[in-house]
């Protein structure tokens, strides 16, 4: 039996002309006035009305805190159906918006900048659209799953934000330009309404009653495939975890290519994924043989085998963070095979100040992160999967959300082409160089232009188009993170680096 929207929904309010009349004011109300306060907050600073924050990151562990404790209200209110939880899932994500505008805007009053420069700066500013189109998508639709499913993502945003860390450099000659704050706006808006299409596509593709197992079987590979390339591969050729160290603030090149940095080994948190790598493996050919073989046993032991590893995944990330915390002989933890190659002269000047931080691994952590959310999900989807089908909103109102979320991003995609080009022929004299960042930012707009292009071809809508969306953000996150990280090219900025050990 379907159930009634809650109380308040806007689908009880005159189907779609109601919310198209009503949607501006849920901005206006959810987002404008938490945004203003913020600003409000901002200006007194500004003014030295009251007296300047000499961080943001109080405000950044708020918004976290915020965006985590909305998604949990809204998760709450899928299964128990209560106006208070839905009014506290609302009003907990307008807060931690406020709170992330706030932190963003005295990141700028701190640099001294327009604050889109480095990693940490789009990571808050990309977790802000994304939260502020949940909340939107969550309100106007009437389905709380949506915030649940969405805000989790605007968190790991911060966590990424986070574990890169806050340090302020100068900015590098080539991002001063008037072109830098309008290129990345634009592409930080996109890629947020981007991870909103691509969550109500995963949705509807549930809801459209694909097999959980052929969604576990691609979402499983990514944490084989994380566990299997970060830290170089120690992991399964060594069962260790190596972690860059970094020299007041700066990573520590090995070869005047930059290409190794010093590095240490976190004590026993290899050994604990390279055990949750395993169990991804089994779970995933444990979910293919499931599909080929259509035995249900086959089919329980990946979701058991899927649970495990997400409490394999915990333990691990877990032991992380204590042993960051707790190291205090950084020397004694420095990779053995570089040990050798550093003098004696060197280490006894800085050894002291080596530096063991999860900023040393910010990316594969945040990696880690993200392979246990999905590990999360797949097990949630193999609890009680009638249950969840029971509260996810209509496959319509999916592909309706979908499809408005892409129509709004793809016209800013459209202009982070465009400025980049012409940002580019102002830095390097050309518009186009096939850079790995521009072929990218192509590629992702090619995949969103053939989402929209599969809305006029007949056959071609719901899961087709679904898929699309899909891939498109997989695109948008090595776009995003991927290129800057894995291919050298002229977009790579954020590589600051202590200078080299004598002798190395």
């Amino acid at each position: 039996m379907r159930r009634s929207p809650p109380s308040g929904c806007l689908e009880e309010a005159g189907g779609k002309e109601a919310r198209g009349a009503r949607w501006p004011r849920v901005v206006l109300l959810y987002v404008g006035i938490p945004a203003g306060a913020a600003g409000v907050f901002l200006l007194l600073q500004w003014r030295a009305v009251v007296g300047p924050l000499a961080s943001e990151t109080p405000l950044v562990v708020l918004a976290l805190i915020h965006y985590a404790g909305a998604a949990v209200f809204h998760w709450l209110h899928v299964y128990q159906r209560d106006a208070l939880l839905e009014r506290l899932g609302l009003w907990v994500t307008a807060v931690g918006i406020g709170l992330n505008v706030a932190a963003w805007g005295t990141r700028g009053l701190i640099v001294d900048h327009y604050p889109l420069s480095n990693l940490y700066d789009t990571a808050l500013f990309f977790a802000l659209i994304t939260a502020a189109a949940s909340l939107v998508a969550t309100r106007t639709s009437c389905h709380s799953l949506l915030g649940a499913a969405i805000l989790p993502m605007a968190a790991l945003l911060v966590v990424l934000g986070l574990l890169y860390g806050n340090d302020v450099h100068d900015l590098p000659p080539v991002l001063v330009s008037y072109w830098r704050p309008i290129h990345v706006t634009v592409a930080m808006a996109g890629y947020g309404l981007c991870a909103v299409s691509f969550i109500t596509a995963v949705l509807y593709l549930v809801r459209d009653r694909v097999r959980v197992e052929w969604i576990a079987v691609f979402a499983m590979m990514l944490p084989v495939l994380t566990y299997a390339v970060i830290s170089d591969g120690s992991i399964l050729s060594q069962g260790v975890f190596f972690v860059k160290l970094l020299l007041d603030g700066q990573r520590v090149p090995m070869d005047p290519e930059n290409r190794e940095f010093l590095r240490a080994i976190v004590p026993g948190v290899g050994a604990i994924f390279r055990v949750a790598f395993l169990g991804s493996a089994c779970a995933v050919i444990a979910f293919a043989s499931s599909l080929l073989t259509d035995r249900s046993f086959v089919r329980a032991i990946g979701h058991w085998v899927t649970r495990v590893v997400l409490v394999v995944q915990g333990a691990g990330v877990l032991v992380l963070f204590l042993q960051l915390r707790q190291a205090r002989d950084v020397v004694a933890l420095i990779d053995p095979a570089q040990r050798s190659l550093i003098p004696e002269i060197w280490l006894r000047q800085f050894g002291s100040r080596l530096e063991l931080t999860a900023r040393g691994g910010a990316l594969e952590i945040a990696a880690i992160f993200t392979a246990c959310a999905l590990t999360g999900f797949i097990a949630l989807l193999g609890w009680k999967p009638e249950r969840l089908l029971d509260v996810l909103p209509p496959r319509d109102v999916l592909d309706r959300l979908t499809y408005r979320a892409v129509v709004l991003a793809f016209p800013l995609l459209t202009l982070m082409v465009i400025t980049g080009a012409v940002w580019a022929n102002e830095s390097w004299g050309r518009y186009w160089g096939w850079d790995p960042k521009e072929t990218w930012a192509l590629i992702t707009w090619l995949f969103y232009a053939a989402f929209l292009h599969t809305r006029l071809v007949p056959g071609w809508k719901g899961r087709r188009s679904a898929l699309l969306a899909v891939l498109g953000f997989i695109a948008v996150l090595f776009t995003y993170l991927g290129v800057s990280f894995l291919l050298p090219g002229l977009h790579s900025y954020a590589s600051a680096s202590a200078g080299l050990p004598p002798g190395a």
